[in-house]
């Protein structure tokens, strides 16, 4: 295991495991959320993860974990996002996120009863894809923040040994003041990353990032708040 010091972190990611067809779009029975209506959605010049964070600060508003497409090497330019505008009136949650992967077509998406995964399409199926490596149990003991938490998952993860970075981009990742031990089993590391971000908070969420030689967690204990948009 790779453990990186100053305030970087080895370890993890995935959520609420479910079926994602071509399009991104989740093929497991929605619950009342992502049925709920939008009277209108609207992005300009924006990205998926822009419309992302406006889309979750809506009306009751949701936490989500994001997966950038990673670039080969840390040296490399970053990735370049695919940019477009959209404007969706009474659509519901679902068919916002649909349209959002459907803009852009390298992602996909699944949710479960609160929490939106957003991650690469060409991600799905590959079992060594860090936030889809399963873990068979994880124990959690005393922990008091979020990179514990991580920490916790990157040594109880099998073999290959993994590496990643937590960035402190988002300010506060401690958790309320009660200590928290509990156990999982048979997750894969995206939902115990997910697991670990709900206790920060109903509406906190986590961004992935970086390159496939050095992976960033960021987390944010508060969600996103919109801004208003006009073209």
């Amino acid at each position: 295991m790779i453990f990186l010091p100053c305030r970087y972190l080895a370890g993890l990611v995935f959520a609420f495991v479910m079926l994602v067809n071509a399009n991104g779009q989740s093929e497991q029975h929605a619950t009342s959320s992502w049925n709920e209506r939008v009277p209108e959605f609207v992005l300009t010049d924006g990205t998926v993860l822009e419309g992302l964070k406006r889309l979750s600060s809506e009306q009751k508003g949701f936490a989500f974990g994001f997966e950038n497409v990673l670039r080969a090497k840390f040296s490399d330019p970053p990735v370049i996002d695919v940019r477009f505008s959209l404007r969706l009136k009474n659509k519901s949650v679902r068919e916002i996120l649909d349209a959002l992967c459907e803009a852009d077509h390298r992602y996909a998406w699944s949710a479960g009863d609160s929490f939106v995964n957003v991650y690469p399409l060409a991600s799905v199926d590959d079992s060594h894809y860090l936030p889809n490596r399963k873990l068979a149990k994880l124990e959690i003991r005393n922990i008091t923040d979020v990179e514990q938490g991580l920490l916790a998952i990157a040594q109880q993860l099998p073999s290959p040994a993994e590496q990643v970075a937590h960035v402190q981009l988002g300010g506060d990742a401690s958790y309320p003041s009660v200590p928290w031990s509990t156990s999982f089993e048979n997750l894969t590391v995206r939902e115990a990353v997910n697991l670990l971000t709900t206790h920060m908070g109903v509406r906190a969420c986590w961004i992935f990032g970086g390159s496939l030689d050095f992976r960033s967690f960021a987390f944010f204990r508060w969600g996103f708040h919109s801004e208003a948009q006009s073209d």
